[in-house]
């Protein structure tokens, strides 16, 4: 058994001696919060658990440690703090009276789905159960632990998108795993960029199952749902969800990955579809693969593709010899013969080439005669014949005047030859059009980086203050989504410095302690906070901590707001020890 003391509860690695952990940064004896699990709990008289990594209206997800195996693993604790809470004197879970027979169903359920979960433990695209056992009045799942990123995470490495021949590459195995699922009766309904994980081997893995009350609308428990990536009759609880549920998040993702910008969120779209196809974005995305994705992400449960296996099968089948013609008004349609018409058609083209060889000898006879007979006329006609009347001269464009044997006026045939047409469109001088994508909820820096634009938009990014969009993050853009451009376009992009009214953060930490000037400076940077220090004599505290913080602008102090847009300022007060003086400004 190891020792715990030894271990960081943040990732379970070996704790160095000075309290913090060189691996994952993590400090022992962070503080956690009152409604979960505190780190170094002991489950089972076996597992260690370590700290909160998520939570949802369902349960919650811890880092842990198996003492048996020695190995990392995965904690879910049955937790749906709607109905429930945390007893203060133990770790037990007490049920609001109210809720006790919500709480039982849903249970049962969360029980059933892992149970059934447990069947697909061998298959390695998938984070599946391994144990499962019921305590402190709830029911708990232990799974094996994953080396890995999110697919967001590993997006943001990436340049915010990924190449059709990247995802044609990681894609396949996850769904067909998610098609065994499928076929054991099992809908994820929560398909998105941050329950899919990307090993260091870039091999896929499929987790966050939940029951499916947290992924609709209107139930007992709080929803989780993803903008962009639920499919929208998640959003009525009177709709029914199934496998095309699924069907719409896996190809919303790939929109994502493909185009690098979000999915419209579904409620958005109704009403009012302004989603673009993927390859109007994108045009290095193929075209089939850009219809398949937009069949996948049909409003309508009916008309959507309704399997992932027949959204697998029009994914990657190959275009039809029809699909790679160019769009015209008319198009030549390829007939099959038999080898027997083959061999018909070849005769009757060697007799007409025969045939023709013939024509040709006879006509080249009769011109020899022509030009022969009209030389003899020249060379008889007198000297003195006036000349041509200048209106009797060819005019351009007409054909010269010539006789023939029996001494008819005829018209010699101009022969003119024009270049063929070509099947081609000329390319234009100002390069393909595309169309101007919606770049709005994106990171700057992700789209900065992003192949997609890096030929077809000049970015020039306008910083401003957004009390609706984190620091980083587009919040407008100068031109429309939608609009038809050519490259290369100059595009400004509003991009926020952060919340232009904060509140002032507290100066003493989680243990009750002061923070040096230094470490309150960090928060203050955060949140783009202008500040001055003031010094303070303090006779009993070291030099340089925390003693007070004052904006005159709001008459605000900490857990008040200071709005940093107008260039309102924080006073904060540094002690400087001075023994046997009194405190003094």
């Amino acid at each position: 058994m190891s020792d715990i003391k030894k271990l960081c509860m943040g990732c379970m690695e070996q704790l160095g001696e000075i309290g913090t952990c060189r691996f994952c940064g993590y400090t022992d004896g962070t503080p956690n919060p009152p409604a979960y699990l505190k780190p170094k709990t002991i489950l089972d008289s076996r597992y260690v658990v370590g700290r909160l990594l998520s939570y949802n209206g369902e349960s919650a997800l811890y880092m842990g440690f198996d003492n048996n195996e020695g190995a990392k693993v995965y904690v879910r604790e049955y937790m749906p703090d709607a109905i429930c809470e945390r007893s203060r004197e133990s770790s037990d879970i007490i049920i609001n009276p109210a809720s006790v027979v919500q709480y039982k169903n849903y249970m049962s359920e969360f029980v059933e789905l892992n149970k059934s979960l447990t069947r697909f433990r061998t298959m390695s695209h998938i984070i599946a159960p391994s144990d499962m056992f019921y305590d402190n009045n709830t029911a708990y799942v232990i799974m094996p632990y994953c080396e890995s990123v999110t697919l967001k995470e590993y997006l943001q490495q990436n340049a915010g998108e990924l190449t059709w021949e990247q995802v044609k590459k990681m894609f396949p195995p996850l769904l067909t795993t998610l098609g065994c699922l499928h076929n054991a009766g099992i809908v994820h309904r929560g398909i998105s960029l941050e329950n899919i994980l990307v090993t260091d081997k870039n091999e896929l893995r499929l987790t966050g199952f939940s029951i499916p009350e947290i992924r609709t609308v209107n139930t007992d428990l709080a929803p989780e749902l993803y903008a962009g990536y639920s499919a929208p009759e998640q959003y009525a609880a009177s709709e029914w969800d199934g496998t095309w549920t699924d069907v719409y998040s896996v190809a919303a993702v790939m929109y994502r990955l493909l185009t690098g910008c979000m999915p419209t969120e579904a409620m958005a779209r109704v009403g009012n579809d302004s989603l673009l196809e993927p390859n109007k974005i994108n045009p290095h995305i193929p075209a089939n693969v850009s219809k398949v994705i937009m069949q996948a992400m049909l409003l309508s449960c009916q008309r959507r593709i309704q399997t992932i296996t027949d959204f697998v099968t029009k994914l990657f089948e190959e275009p039809s010899y029809m699909d790679t013609l160019p769009k015209g008004a008319t198009q030549t349609i390829p007939i099959q013969i038999t080898r027997q018409e083959r061999l018909k058609a070849e005769r009757r083209r060697r007799r007409k080439k025969s045939n023709a060889g013939m024509f040709v000898g006879a006509a080249f006879l009769v011109v020899i005669v022509v030009v022969a007979f009209v030389a003899l006329i020249v060379m008889f006609l007198p000297d003195n014949e006036p000349p041509a009347d200048d209106g009797a001269e060819n005019p351009q464009g007409s054909s010269p005047i010539v006789t023939n044997p029996v001494g008819e006026v005829t018209t010699e045939p101009i022969v003119t030859t024009t270049p063929p047409e070509t099947t081609q469109p000329t390319m234009q001088t100002q390069g393909v059009m595309f169309i101007m994508p919606n770049l709005v909820g994106e990171e700057y820096i992700s789209v900065e980086e992003s192949t997609t634009w890096k030929d077809r938009l000049e970015f020039e990014a306008v910083y401003d203050y957004s009390d609706d969009y984190d620091r980083g993050v587009i919040f407008d853009q100068d031109i429309p989504a939608g609009t038809e451009l050519y490259p290369v376009q100059h595009v400004k992009l509003f991009v926020s410095q952060g919340y232009a009214t904060v509140t002032i953060p507290d100066f003493m930490n989680e243990f009750g302690m002061r923070m040096t000037g230094e470490e309150y400076v960090t928060l203050l940077d955060e949140l783009n906070i202008k500040y001055e220090f003031r010094d303070l004599n303090t006779p009993n505290i070291a030099s340089g901590y925390v003693m007070g913080v004052y904006c005159p602008e709001t008459s605000s102090g900490v857990g008040g707001s200071i709005n940093v847009k107008d260039g309102n300022t924080l006073y904060v007060d540094i002690s400087v020890f001075s023994p046997g003086m009194d405190a003094a400004g």
